[in-house]
Parts: C-alpha cells; structure tokens; sequence
C-alpha cells in the first residue's frame, strides 16, 4: 500500500509538471483535480497502511485553540466565498461561466459541512475518535465513489 502511495504521488507530480500551463485554464484545471485526486489517493493508501499495521486514527494530541481558530476563519471565507459566487451566478448571462460557478459553488457546499462538523468536535474539546475520522472521510465529506461509513 506504502508503494501504490508512492506511486500515486509521483503520477501526480508528473501530471502537474506535465501539463502546467497549456493556456487554457479549463483543462488546466482538469488536470489539476485529477492531480489532486492521486495525492488523495496516496494519503487512503498510506491510512489503510496505518491501519493495517494496527495503529488507531483517532487525534488526541492537537492544540484545540489554534485549531479552533483557524477552522472559524476559514468557515467564515468560505461563508463570504459561498455568498459572493451565488451573487455572480445570478448576475452573469454567459452560459458557460455559470455553469463553471455553480461547480465552485457545489464544491464549496460539500466542504461546508464537513469543516463545521470538524469545528464543532474542536469546540466540544472532544476527542476526534478513529470512528469520527471514518464518518468524516467516508459519510461528511463527498469522496467520488467512497464506501459507505462503516461506523454510525
């Protein structure tokens, strides 16, 4: 598993140094998800190494302040983000761009979720449990094709 990780980190580092900058920031942006999506999937290999291995996922030794912190400031961009694109995809009339900014915005909807679950494990001080790490991997936050979640 350790090996398909690094497999999937090299790809995705030849990806972006393959196909940087061809002029057109569609496809530009196409292959960067697709980048993105194979160190994602290096990060799964490794867990699944971990877990093999028999080690816990859960997060216990974090410094909840600054977690905290930084977690209500990046809700509160994506919350002005989320407000600013609804108001461009209600104001511009190209068809193709508004198809484009209501992809930001879907996207931006399925991390909310996730990043305020998150907060509000933080806040509680709780501990973020192995069984907290799976229902937010596999059930808060849209993978593209992730099992269901095995805890609930």
């Amino acid at each position: 598993m350790n090996e398909m990780a690094d497999m999937e980190e090299q790809y995705a580092i030849k990806l972006d140094k393959d196909f940087r900058g061809w002029g057109n920031p569609a496809v530009d942006a196409l292959i960067e998800a697709i980048a993105f999506d194979s160190k994602k999937h290096a990060v799964l290999y490794r867990t699944a190494a971990y877990l093999v291995d028999g080690k816990n996922l859960s997060i216990i030794d974090i410094k909840f302040e600054d977690l905290e912190r930084s977690l209500k400031t990046h809700i509160e961009t994506e919350e002005k983000m989320l407000k600013k694109v609804k108001e461009m995809i209600n104001k511009v009339e190209n068809q193709g761009a508004k198809n484009l900014l209501t992809e930001i915005y879907a996207d931006e909807v399925t991390h909310h979720p996730f990043m305020k679950k998150l907060l509000e494990l933080v806040v509680k001080r709780e501990t973020i449990s192995e069984e907290d790490v799976f229902n937010m991997l596999f059930r808060d936050l849209p993978t593209g094709g992730a099992p269901d979640p095995i805890f609930e």
